[in-house]
């Protein structure tokens, strides 16, 4: 008499509620290791979905950096900064790029107004910085190419600078002293805000920094304010993700004509930092599923011992089950079924308690995590995948007995 498959599975339940507490023993290393698996791959998702997110705020992915090349030893020779004729030669030889975007940092210039002074950085640059950086002013505008043409005393202020400065006055028209120069107030930038993962400085909001900014035309930087200044960073954006790669590729050689084959530029883009990301995420991922493994290892190893005691156990019923009619091919689809049955049940526990700790984990590592329909299938395949590993040989073993010796096993 053949066993169905209906039956077979009847039959794994049943010893699976006569026996409860061998088999919550049993997949328990299955629902560490599926749980482990499920909460590491919602980690990574989170962290990348986070970096996305990041890049998206500070202009997306299209941009392509130059600034100094800190592993460069300065001993040989060479300065990382670029003259306005050097910077001219360079957007020379990019036709392909939408903007770029030259950057002077004064660090902790001191704006002063009405008794009041505002320490922070104001940056020289040019109108296309606001497209660079995807961030406009949110009151007045922007300076304009006549104002940079002009060496226009006109400032714009980050909204933090414009809060904390002119308290509850309207900032736009009034004039503001950095240096010795007096600067008219044209603009106030959108307030940026991005909660940071892991809160940190600023109250959790990781741009903060860019609300504590100022801008001037560039020519007004190098000629009014410091004179002495030079472009220490330059921002170009591409026209594609894919384009940014190649004018990375691009840069780093006209650079290198430039400054006489010194590398005291380091040429980066956003492409290359999603690129190495998507490098440590498979790196990290196949360690923590190998921690994750050993413990479903472990698990299968239990399962299997388990299994073959239940053998033992039921030699005889195995060998009633041959007697009547029962293929060696029914006894292993049924102790297939059961094994499979177990592990599928650690698959599902450990998914429903990695759901259950997601949010614990996401708050103790201060950081989002993401957990998809992806993620529970490919727990599950591993689960339902260790049993039918670790479920062959009990299988084949059952299979294999003797109908008249498995009758007279007492």
């Amino acid at each position: 008499m053949a066993i169905s498959l209906t039956e077979s599975l009847q039959i794994g339940v049943n010893d699976i509620l006569m026996r409860k507490v061998r088999s919550l023993i049993t997949i328990f290393g299955i629902v560490l290791g599926v749980m482990c698996i499920m909460v590491v791959l919602a980690i990574i998702a989170g962290m990348n979905k986070s970096t996305m997110a990041w890049m998206q705020e500070r202009g997306g992915t299209n941009k392509v950096e130059i600034e100094r090349n800190w592993d460069y030893d300065f001993r040989g020779g060479g300065y990382a900064s670029l003259t306005l004729a050097e910077l001219n030669q360079v957007r020379g030889q990019i036709p392909e790029a939408l903007a770029v975007g030259p950057v002077i940092n004064s660090w902790g210039a001191s704006l002063q107004y009405k008794g009041f002074s505002y320490s922070g950085q104001v940056l020289g640059v040019l109108p296309g910085h606001q497209r660079m950086e995807s961030w406009y002013p949110g009151k007045g505008r922007f300076f304009s190419d006549i104002e940079v043409r002009e060496n226009s005393n006109v400032i714009v202020l980050g909204a933090t600078v414009a809060k904390e400065l002119f308290k509850t006055e309207d900032p736009l028209g009034q004039s503001v002293m950095l240096s010795d120069q007096m600067l008219t107030v044209i603009g106030i930038m959108q307030e940026k805000i991005w909660e940071s993962p892991g809160g940190g400085s600023f109250g959790g909001n990781a741009l903060e920094y860019m609300n504590r900014q100022s801008f001037v035309p560039i020519s007004t930087m190098m000629n009014k304010i410091e004179a002495s200044s030079l472009i220490q960073s330059v921002q170009i954006l591409a026209k594609s993700p894919e384009d940014a790669l190649m004018l990375q590729e691009k840069l780093k050689l006209i650079l290198l004509h430039i400054k006489k084959g010194k590398a005291v530029f380091r040429v980066s883009s956003a492409q290359e930092t999603i690129q190495q990301m998507q490098q440590n995420s498979k790196i990290f991922s196949m360690i923590f599923i190998m921690i994750g493994m050993i413990s479903l290892l472990v698990g299968g190893i239990v399962i299997m011992n388990i299994m073959l005691a239940s053998i033992k156990e039921r030699t005889r019923e195995i060998g009633v089950r041959l007697a009547i009619g029962a293929r060696r091919t029914d006894i292993f689809v049924q102790f297939m079924v059961q094994t499979v049955l177990i592990t599928g049940l650690g698959g599902v526990f450990g998914i429903i308690l990695g759901y259950l700790i997601l949010d614990l984990v996401s708050g103790y590592l201060g950081m989002p995590m993401l957990a998809g329909p992806q993620m529970i299938l490919v727990s599950l395949l591993v689960s339902v995948g260790v049993g039918l590993i670790f479920g062959i040989a009990p299988a084949v073993k059952a299979s294999n007995l003797d109908p008249v010796m498995a009758l007279r096993d007492e």
